[in-house]
């Protein structure tokens, strides 16, 4: 599916594209902008300043993409019950049309039915409400369409709403990291790894630079992208901010034939898709029940105690998905990943220059999927053009952050 480069509905300006600078054009000396974190965000970040004429230099602790990136379930969606929110995200879609082919992201736009039970249909109804306002209507399915939308997935009984989007995508998280890193190298950026920011230089309230495991570097400006350690990272410019605690479950099967293109939500419980290459990708959203057992996992994070624990819940979450959609049962996992989700508060977004220091801007985002692309755009916007984007003024740092 093609997407047309548009304005998005509600008072959205135009999709933020940043042209390169001529050379000619950029001033004597360009722009020193650290970028913190080697996610899919960070990624982002780092391409689109590189790219509008910055200097630019990647630090990732450990691995691009090590992080909650690779533990996504990577599904680019509109979907949430703000409609501001809503509106962002579907810009940030646009955004990821334009890269999925300048990059070659790979992206499969195939869309996604999700349905809930009667516990949980009141947030899925008011999803839909707001996605008809805009330009991704619904089409709101009965218990019986999602089968026929979609031979294989059987819903189950008692299926108190649901509806199918046209749009949706998702990707490999891990392998458009990699593409947006490769295009971040391509525009000049330099990419550290392994490299962990220890310490951040301040003098007279503004950033000057960083200590990291492989060196000093002077700096005029630093973005934090860096997921659930964003915390850590604000501590180091003597900031607080507290995130909530969202761990997840999210398990990679061996490759079986291919029978879908679609994400698929099951109230609110599982999300769960298949790769192009005959992957399956399922993942429990609402994190572990709160039983004794889980109250380690619920307190911080922590790594699976041991392989047979993690062989377990791979089968127990392969078995559980294989009663919406039979295609997976038996499949063999291959990867499960125990996640730990970047949670704002109130599950909004935090992007924009961190308050009382001067130089210094965060993002930190729970669907750092769907946004990498428009966060990318706004932040080179704001720090290598100097122009503010009002569109992120809901979601600025200041909401939690004192000066």
């Amino acid at each position: 599916m093609t997407f047309q480069r548009r304005s998005v509905l509600g008072g959205f300006a135009a999709l933020a594209t940043l042209p390169i600078i001529p050379a000619h054009a950029r001033p004597t000396r360009r722009q020193r902008i650290g970028v913190i974190g080697g996610g899919i965000i960070g990624a982002s970040v780092a391409t689109h300043l590189a790219r509008a004429g910055a200097d630019v230099i990647l630090f990732e602790k450990s691995r691009p993409a090590a992080g909650a990136t690779e533990k996504s379930v990577a599904w680019i969606n509109p979907v949430v019950n703000d409609d501001h929110y809503m509106k962002l995200r579907l810009e940030s879609m646009n955004a990821w049309a334009q890269d999925d082919r300048a990059y070659g992201m790979k992206a499969i736009w195939g869309g996604s039915i999700s349905w809930a039970y009667a516990n949980k249909n009141d947030a899925l109804r008011e999803k839909a409400a707001l996605l008809e306002t805009t330009s991704d209507k619904p089409r709101i399915l009965s218990e019986a369409d999602i089968s026929r939308a979609s031979p294989g997935i059987w819903p189950g009984k008692d299926v108190a709403f649901a509806f199918q989007t046209a749009r949706d995508g998702h990707v490999d998280p891990v392998f458009a990291t990699q593409r947006y890193l490769a295009a971040a190298k391509r525009y000049g950026a330099r990419i550290l790894y392994p490299c962990e920011v220890t310490a951040i230089r301040i003098e007279g309230g503004a950033i000057k630079g960083v200590t990291t495991t492989r060196g000093d570097f002077d700096l005029d400006h630093l973005v934090s992208v860096t997921g659930t350690d964003t915390p850590r990272i604000m501590a180091l410019m003597d900031r607080k901010l507290e995130l909530a605690h969202k761990p997840g479950l999210v398990v990679h099967t061996a490759p079986r034939p291919v029978t879908t293109k679609l994400v698929y939500e099951a109230s609110s419980i599982l999300e769960f898709k298949q790769y192009a290459d005959g992957r399956y990708l399922t993942s429990f959203t609402s994190g572990p029940p709160r039983l004794p057992q889980h109250a380690e996992i619920l307190q911080h994070q922590m790594p699976f105690p041991d392989a047979m624990l993690a062989q377990h819940h791979g089968e127990m979450l392969i078995a559980r998905t294989a009663e919406y959609m039979p295609a997976i049962a038996g499949a063999q996992p291959v990867r499960i990943l125990l996640g730990f989700r970047p949670y704002p508060l109130d599950n909004r977004p935090i992007a924009g220059p961190v308050p009382g220091v001067k130089g210094a801007y965060v993002i930190v985002t729970h669907s750092g999927i769907t946004l990498a692309p428009i966060l990318g755009r706004y932040a080179a916007q704001e720090i290598v053009q100097g122009r503010d984007a009002t569109v992120l003024t809901p979601y600025r740092p200041s909401r939690y952050i004192d000066a």
